[in-house]
């Protein structure tokens, strides 16, 4: 271990004082004037106008010369993009999924849109075992699954229209002559999803497995990721105002906040 390892981190408490500013202007996503953005930060216009105009110096901030409000400047918009930029969701969602499985105590599983639909890339494991066949590599049922149905809910209707179609023609369980089923006699529960930003699945495609399944957002509104919580069901809270919901809905949002999604 190095010597500088060992040592605390020194900090500066003006930058840390000053940046209370700029989380104001970043929670409010519009500008404001002095006496509002200083009473949001906890200060007094007169303590909060010298760091509005240091931040404003190097880009940070900018006052509009018209209304007087302050607003994020120009630096503060590279720095956003290069951090964007920087941004790996998969690797990011890791360690916030890794988490959530330890709080919540059952397997919590990261999904992709691959090739062949709704696909797992990770599994965080936890002390219950979960003894079901989902390993990286399983793809997921679009309408049998609660991680499927997020999918099918918030990507393009013309993209899980046909990978609808190509899932039901290579269903080896399916009678010979039965009829094609069309997504849209599934949009009261895709609505529904898309209503509670959550989908549920209980006991099924697997009896005694529920699962809970939320939705990651990027900084363009588009989906990238759905965060999947699962176990048996018998000590598995499958109800949508319940704690592990809660739970699931604060990490999936937490994720697409740090992938720059505006929630809007």
């Amino acid at each position: 271990m190095s010597e500088t390892s060992t040592k605390p981190s020194r900090r500066i408490q003006a930058i840390e004082v000053g940046g209370q500013l700029l989380a104001v202007l970043v929670n409010q996503r519009q500008p404001m004037s002095l006496s509002t953005l200083a009473k949001a930060a906890q200060m007094t216009p007169s303590k909060a106008h010298p760091y509005l105009a240091s931040f404003g110096a190097i880009g940070l901030t900018e006052q509009d010369p018209i209304s007087g409000n302050y607003g994020l400047g120009p630096f503060a918009f590279q720095m956003g993009l290069v951090c964007l930029q920087q941004q790996n969701p998969i690797k990011l969602a890791i360690s916030e999924i890794t988490a959530l499985a330890s709080r919540i105590e059952q397997t919590v599983v990261l999904a992709v849109w691959g090739s062949h639909g709704p696909t797992v890339v990770y599994l965080a494991d936890s002390n219950r075992p979960l003894h079901v066949n989902l390993r990286p590599g399983s793809v997921m049922s679009l309408l049998g699954t609660a991680t499927g149905q997020v999918f099918a809910a918030f990507l393009p209707a013309r993209m899980i229209e046909l990978a609808f179609d190509k899932e039901w023609r290579h269903q080896a369980s399916r009678p010979p002559d039965a009829p094609t089923p069309t997504l849209w006699q599934h949009e009261a529960t895709l609505g529904e999803v898309r209503q509670r930003g959550l989908a549920s699945a209980v006991g099924n495609p697997i009896p005694g497995i529920s699962a809970l399944s939320a939705p990651v957002f990027d900084s363009k509104q588009s989906l990238v990721l759905a965060v999947t919580a699962t176990g048996t069901s018998g000590s598995f809270d499958a109800t949508w105002d319940g704690p592990l919901a809660a739970e699931l809905k604060a990490c999936a949002a937490s994720i697409s906040y740090r992938l720059g999604y505006s929630g809007k």
